[in-house]
């Protein structure tokens, strides 16, 4: 029953990543002197969902992992994600703080020349993210 949970959410994870995969794969950097229309910026703001989204999503999943895996939960996220360095999931606790503070400044960036920087973030930053996804499938394939 819990093994199908697992991976029940494992399969939502994998949705919501190949979603911002393929975002990332028509990724074009913002240039911050062009006048874009409503219907160019639809493609900006469909990234940055589907990058917030994946860092939700993810920790929610590592979260999950941990209650199959120990039967219990961290107090605080640092206790998870240190968890999850250790048993090789997850490079560095520290990329899954940055992320989140990067998640909360797409929530409140509006000014054009700091849209650059944002975007170029979320694109590097996401490829941390499906390397996580291929940290986590390796690790479920050695334990089920």
């Amino acid at each position: 029953m819990q093994k199908d949970l697992i991976l029940q959410e494992l399969e939502d994870l994998k949705r919501t990543i190949v979603l911002l995969r393929a975002s990332i794969e028509k990724f074009k950097p913002y240039k911050t002197r062009k006048i874009y229309t409503p219907d160019e910026l639809e493609y900006y703001d469909s990234l940055s969902f589907r990058f917030e989204k994946s860092v939700e999503i993810t920790l929610s999943f590592l979260k999950g992992l941990e209650i199959f895996v120990y039967a219990k939960t961290s107090d605080t996220l640092r206790d998870r994600l240190l968890i999850m360095q250790k048993l090789n999931i997850i490079d560095s606790m520290d990329f899954w703080f940055e992320a989140r503070i990067l998640r909360n400044k797409i929530t409140h960036t509006y000014i054009t020349g700091k849209l650059k920087d944002l975007y170029n973030e979320i694109f590097g930053k996401s490829k941390i993210i499906f390397k996580t996804l291929e940290g986590i499938e390796r690790y479920l394939t050695n334990i089920t």
